[in-house]
């Protein structure tokens, strides 16, 4: 059997069934319907490969049928061409006969002359005899062929005479056809009586085969036949001559043996002409690009095929997963009324389950009025007794410690006088061991005459919070304060240990609410302890440390370590907060005072760099003012020249031309003042940070070292979009000359080994928030065991006389110490690439 009848079902599997069921049989028909579809086509599309195929063949049957009544009939048409020629030969023997004269004598050496002259032109033969004796004239071996062709049996004396007879009767003016059967051949002759004449002459064909005629017909038709067809041709074959003649539609002839022709005539329609041995075959269609249009044809129509069906089956997929989701829909609200049903069954089941384990927690039941007591083994297991030993109420009372005796009787008197509802008491009770343990007890009172109790171990707690209240004592006179807060807006207190006297503060004060926690903290650091409690509670964390100020009972500030931990209630709500005060008072003093000497130290360091850079600023001022000399030159001579033109011309020139002179003076005058501000700018130390433009930062740096570019014939090049920065511009400016004046005296040393074009090209771009500007020059690279040194204070590739050591090193400590920066240098191809990124 394939079912197993005895199999329960739950609701889940029916569910599943009704869902998938449909599901599955809907694939399995797709996948059949795939398969029918395929095949459905695949068959169709044989079929018309199949029909392709014959219509192929059957064409090419009917062309080769067609050719081949063309070349019979063009070999016949032959025939016609040999009576004509062979009418005007005769004509024209005649011609010459008449033309030598009829009636007086002829030379019969000259007709024959003659008669030879046109067989060899004409590749005819020519016979004369006479009509009177029947001798023949010309022409012997012409007439003993005849004889043999005839093969009569006939007993004749004079066989010659009966044929010569017999053509003068059927061949005047007429054409005989005179057939070898042995050799399959017609030889065809055409004879005229001579007028006035007993003579009669006659003429024969040479090519008189018939195999030729049909060889000539083929051969003069196959090449340009096949040129006319489209996709196919006609090739040939001559088994006598093992000729293959149009194989490759070319007119080419190949020599092919029998045996061989198989390997080039695969599946080609042939014709044999069986008397000739002769074969002409048609090459077979290329159907390929038919077959491949059916394959595609047949691939769009099993893809259309495959849509419907898969549109048809997503439609039943649909239909099913909506009938599904009907179902199951039905299914979940009866499956929830369930569920619900075994939660509440469950739930109770818990209940029963806890009141049981409750039970076995040190339940005991005693009857008022004999006193006598059940104790649970879980309570005779919690203190190590034995059942039968503790029995009644004095027994009872007996184990209990002589300090929490009155207590616990005071208790229950309260209760079984009805004076409370239940009967709730700590006490410490004595075990077999004769340790005491403290217990929780909570029972009531049942019809008046008996009372159910259970006992809960709460050792552990008790002792737990006597060795609390022991540290709490040790902290008592310490420095630690310890307290527990409410987390409310200004922190009330719960507890703090009396330490806080340390501070002034006495505990009944926060006790009684007159003072909080928020109150003795310094008020600038409130809102710093309160962020890091909001901070913890929104990151989840179950602690944190800072510290901060506090303020003793006298107004005096005292610094404290603080570590607080968040206590959460049942809800995960933090509700309170307990931690530790500790003084660093002492501890901050000293750090204070630490950092003002390191404060110190920074600033006079900074001052000692600031100094460095104006030293190395005043290293360079020799060259600089060379720059200064070589940038007046052109406009002091420009001036003596407007003077000397002033001077001579005085009185000439119109006050307009005057005025003119002075204004290109002012203007040259102007420039020099412009040039020495620039200078006086680069030197004048830079204290303060500003925004500014960091291209026309570095085209004025560049106006500082232009000089000294012109005159080592270097060029520069910028590339840059406006950035604005907020920095130290001066020192940014030194960085950038310092850079510029080391590409000029690299110039200076590769220039002594080779000639080159020296250029430094600098390229500006932000990258993220920062901006990186890239110096390049090609005026060599650095020694790759120094490069990692030129950043170094004093260090020079250069002689004594030409480097201090301190520019690059002041660019360095510019850059990352002055602006925050980075500078690195790289070798790239034949030069040297700065990057800064501030």
């Amino acid at each position: 059997m394939f079912f197993n009848k005895k199999k329960f079902y739950t609701l889940s599997d029916i569910k599943n069934q009704i869902v998938f069921t449909p599901l599955i049989f809907v694939f399995f028909l797709l996948i059949v319907s795939f398969l029918l579809i395929y095949i459905f086509f695949s068959y169709q599309k044989q079929s018309k490969i199949e029909f392709v195929k014959q219509n192929n063949n059957f064409i090419q049957q009917d062309l080769l049928r067609n050719y081949i009544i063309n070349i019979k009939y063009n070999a016949s048409s032959n025939f016609d061409d040999i009576e004509i020629e062979l009418s005007n030969s005769i004509s024209e023997v005649i011609g010459f006969i008449h033309s030598n004269g009829v009636n007086t004598y002829i030379d019969i050496e000259i007709i024959k002359g003659y008669l030879r002259k046109l067989e060899h032109q004409y590749n005819i033969d020519f016979v004369l005899f006479d009509t009177i004796n029947y001798k023949a004239v010309y022409g012997d071996n012409i007439i003993r062929e005849l004889e043999s062709l005839i093969n009569s049996k006939m007993q004749v004396n004079n066989f010659t005479n009966e044929i010569l007879h017999y053509i003068e009767y059927i061949g005047d003016d007429n054409i005989m056809y005179w057939l070898d059967v042995d050799k399959r051949a017609i030889k065809l002759s055409f004879f005229r009586k001579l007028k006035n004449v007993y003579w009669m002459i006659g003429s024969f064909s040479k090519v008189d085969d018939m195999k030729a005629l049909t060889l000539k017909s083929i051969m003069d038709s196959i090449y340009n036949k096949s040129k006319s067809m489209q996709g196919s041709y006609f090739y040939f074959y001559d088994e006598e001559n093992k000729k293959l003649v149009n194989f490759d539609n070319n007119g080419e002839i190949k020599t092919v043996e029998k045996n061989d022709l198989k390997n080039f005539t695969k599946g080609d329609i042939s014709h044999t002409f069986k008397k000739y041995r002769y074969e002409i075959f048609i090459k077979k269609l290329d159907d390929s690009l038919e077959i491949e249009e059916i394959s595609n044809e047949f691939s769009k129509k099993l893809i259309f095929g495959y849509l419907i069906v898969s549109f048809v089956a997503l439609l039943l997929i649909l239909s099913a997963n909506f009938f599904g989701r009907f179902i199951n829909t039905i299914f979940n609200r009866y499956n929830k009324r369930l569920e619900r049903r075994n939660f509440l069954f469950k739930k109770w089941k818990e209940r029963y389950e806890l009141a049981i384990i409750a039970s076995n927690d040190g339940l005991w039941d005693m009857n008022l009025n004999t006193k006598e007591i059940f104790f649970s083994k879980r309570w005779l297991d919690m203190l190590g007794y034995k059942r039968g030993e503790i029995r009644n109420f004095n027994q009872w009372l007996n184990i209990i410690h002589e300090d929490d005796k009155q207590n616990v009787l005071r208790e229950y008197s309260k209760h079984i006088e009805k004076k409370s509802q239940h009967f709730i008491c700590e006490y410490r009770i004595k075990d077999k061991k004769g340790n005491y343990k403290w217990v929780l007890v909570r029972g009531k009172e049942f019809n008046s005459n008996r009372m159910l109790m259970m006992s809960m171990n709460i050792d552990k707690r008790v002792q737990l919070s006597k060795e609390l209240r022991e540290v709490e004592s040790l902290t008592e006179f310490g420095r630690i304060v310890i307290f527990r807060l409410n987390n409310n807006d200004n922190l009330s207190v719960k507890f703090i240990s009396k330490s806080i006297t340390r501070y002034d503060y006495e505990v009944e004060e926060f006790e009684s609410e007159k003072k909080s926690f928020i109150d003795i903290i310094y008020k600038e650091d409130i809102s710093i302890f309160k962020n890091n409690i909001e901070k913890a509670i929104k990151e989840n964390q179950n602690s944190f440390t800072n510290i901060f100020r506090i303020l003793d009972n006298q107004k005096q500030i005292k610094w404290v370590y603080n570590r607080t931990i968040l206590i959460k209630d049942d809800y995960g709500e933090v509700r309170s907060l307990y931690g530790y005060l500790n003084d660093i008072t002492k501890i901050k003093a000293s750090e204070e005072e630490l950092k003002q000497k390191v404060k110190k130290e920074v600033e006079k360091n900074l001052e000692m760099d600031r100094l460095l850079v104006q030293q190395n600023k005043l290293a360079s001022m020799g060259e600089m003012l060379g720059n200064i000399s070589h940038q007046w030159r052109q406009p002091l001579n420009n001036i003596s020249l407007i003077i000397h033109f002033l001077r001579d011309s005085y009185g000439i020139l119109s006050k307009d031309e005057f005025i003119e002179n002075v204004k290109d003076a002012k203007l040259q005058l102007e420039f020099m003042s412009q040039t020495i501000d620039d200078f006086r700018n680069f030197y004048k130390p830079s204290k303060q940070i500003m925004e500014f433009d960091i291209k026309e930062s570095i085209l004025k740096s560049y106006k500082i070292v232009a000089t000294a570019f012109e005159q080592n014939d270097m060029e520069f090049k910028i590339e840059s979009e406006s950035i604005i920065i907020k920095n130290y511009e001066n020192e940014f400016e030194q960085v950038i000359v310092n850079i510029l004046s080391n590409a000029v005296d690299a110039r200076k040393i590769k220039i002594k080994e080779k000639e080159f074009k020296a250029k430094v090209n600098i390229d500006i771009k932000r990258v993220d928030k920062k901006v990186k500007i890239t110096i390049f020059n090609n005026c060599g690279n650095i020694d790759e065991n120094i490069i990692d040194r030129i950043f170094e204070p004093y260090f020079t590739t250069k002689f004594e006389n030409q480097g201090t050591g301190i520019g690059l090193y002041m660019t360095k400590l510019i850059v990352e110490k002055n602006m925050k920066g980075h500078i690195e240098v790289e070798n790239v191809d034949d030069g040297v690439e700065f990057r800064i990124i501030i």
